[in-house]
C-alpha cells in the first residue's frame, strides 16, 4: 500500500459499533440491539440529528464526509440497515479516496 493512503477502512462491525456508539450517545439505551427499530430511537429531527453527528465524526476521523442522498431519518428498518447504508456510501468514497492518493499523491481536502 502507498504511503500517501495510510488509513485502513474499518470492518462493517467497527463500523456499525461506532454508529450504535452515536446512537447512544443521542438516544441513551436505544442501540443495545444493532436489529432495533431505527423508529424506536426517537423522532425524525433526533435520528436526523444522529446521522449528521456520525457523518461528522467519519470526516474527523478520515478527512471526508460521506455523502448521502438518501433521507435516512425517514428509513423504517433496523439500526443496522441505517449503518450498512452509511457503510457502502462510506466504503465506496474509501475506495476513490485511496485511488486517488495512489494516483496523486497526499490527498487535498476535497468537497464531494
Amino acid at each position: 500500500m502507498s504511503q500517501s493512503f495510510s488509513r485502513i477502512r474499518p470492518s462493517f462491525d467497527q463500523f456499525r459499533d461506532w454508529f450504535l456508539e452515536i446512537v447512544n450517545r443521542h438516544s441513551p439505551g436505544k442501540a443495545q440491539n444493532p436489529l432495533a427499530q431505527w423508529h424506536n430511537v426517537g423522532e425524525e429531527a433526533l435520528r436526523q440529528e444522529i446521522v449528521s453527528s456520525f457523518l461528522d465524526d467519519l470526516e474527523m476521523k478520515f478527512g471526508f464526509r460521506p455523502l448521502i442522498k438518501e433521507d435516512l431519518h425517514k428509513l423504517d428498518c433496523p439500526l443496522e440497515s441505517v449503518a450498512n447504508h452509511i457503510f457502502h456510501v462510506f466504503s465506496t468514497m474509501f475506495l476513490m479516496e485511496h485511488i486517488n492518493a495512489k494516483m496523486y499523491g497526499k490527498a487535498i481536502k476535497r468537497e464531494h
